[in-house]
């Protein structure tokens, strides 16, 4: 009978979900310096650690290199190391569309990318590589496709894993007005998400920059928002082969003036906020005490300078985790992935400690 019980409830319940049940939530550690004391304290639940040091220009020249103490604790405690590379350009703080497109069209270009991304994991002993490609036109989606499947072919010859960002999108169609046109076209529209999935070890959804600094105040990731982006992905690749982005951050939206960024010399702008901050700001402000929205999950509150108002929306809330902890185990989705400050609520490494799938 010890052994008959097991294999009844397989029966029953399906292999597949026994197993799953029995699994613990996969926490992909986005990683910056200023983050690696929570990350040393954490490191017994982190899954994956991926620091963004490399960023790589037009001609498919990769620069950067990984933190030693990082590589020195993942290595002794057995943490994959699977760093991005970034179309970052530092000195206009942006992704650079062009650097894409010459990259993924160029053959002796996309060659010297995935030769220098093979040497870097053989250089580090690597699990493998994220390629964070943001800012791809939607004319570039097929030829950005065949890049990672080029590049997906030449790790895993070497036994190297990849994975591959892609921006938060919940629909096929463009949407209803310019900006939600203009994210189509230059930002979501250039991943081909099906093809991306089969091409890739997993897929990490940046669910995160529902509102921006370029958007009207609002939160980074309303529950509402955040789970029709993951259904969307649902679509095209298996719940087995996605890492859900989730913040616990918070964002301060005001108006600057920026002669040098915006025609007529003022604009609305956000700058990211701790809980603390927000509720000091409020408190030296005269607003009221930030709210409770249960709709989106997040906390929300304003206060009043210079006769202008200034939001706030703070999602660093067990609650707000909660609730997409909860969308994580209603899909199934076998792991998350987080951008960590360390000024994080510390109930989040309790939460994901005891997190279960049933």
């Amino acid at each position: 009978m010890k052994r008959l019980f097991p294999i009844i409830v397989c029966a029953v319940l399906g292999f597949s979900e026994i197993l799953l049940a029995q699994q613990d939530l996969d926490f992909h550690f986005a990683y910056r310096p200023s983050a690696f004391e929570a990350f040393r304290r954490n490191v017994d639940r982190v899954t994956i650690v991926s620091p963004e040091p490399f960023l790589v220009d037009a001609s498919g020249v990769i620069y950067g290199e990984l933190e030693p103490k990082l590589v020195k604790l993942a290595k002794e405690q057995k943490i994959k190391i699977m760093p991005q590379v970034k179309n970052a350009n530092p000195a206009k703080g942006l992704f650079e569309r062009d650097w894409v497109r010459q990259i993924v069209n160029n053959k002796k270009v996309k060659e010297r990318v995935i030769a220098s991304m093979l040497e870097i994991c053989r250089r580090y002993g690597l699990y493998g590589i994220q390629i964070d490609f943001e800012n791809v036109h939607v004319d570039d989606r097929d030829a950005f496709t065949a890049f990672c499947r080029d590049a997906a072919a030449a790790l895993r010859k070497e036994g190297f894993k990849i994975s591959v960002c892609a921006v938060h999108r919940a629909e096929e169609s463009a949407g209803p007005n310019t900006y939600t046109k203009w994210m189509m076209e230059e930002w979501r529209g250039g991943y081909d998400l099906k093809a991306l999935g089969e091409v890739s070890d997993f897929i990490k959804i940046m669910s995160y920059g529902q509102h921006t600094r370029r958007t009207t105040p609002g939160p980074s990731q309303g529950l509402p928002w955040l789970e029709e982006v993951l259904k969307y992905f649902l679509k095209y690749v298996p719940p087995e082969k996605l890492s859900l982005g989730i913040t616990m951050s918070g964002a301060r939206y005001h108006t600057v003036a920026d002669t040098a960024l915006y025609h007529i010399n003022a604009r609305s702008w956000s700058n990211g906020v701790s809980l603390t901050e927000a509720e000091s700001l409020l408190e030296q402000y005269g607003g009221a005490p930030l709210q409770w929205d249960d709709r989106q999950k997040v906390l929300y509150g304003y206060f009043e300078r210079g006769g202008v108002f200034e939001w706030l929306i703070i999602d660093n809330d067990l609650r707000s985790l909660d609730a997409k902890l909860e969308l994580v185990r209603k899909y199934k989705v076998k792991a998350i992935n987080m951008w960590v400050s360390g000024g994080e609520n510390p109930g989040l490494w309790d939460r994901v400690r005891s997190f279960k799938y049933e």
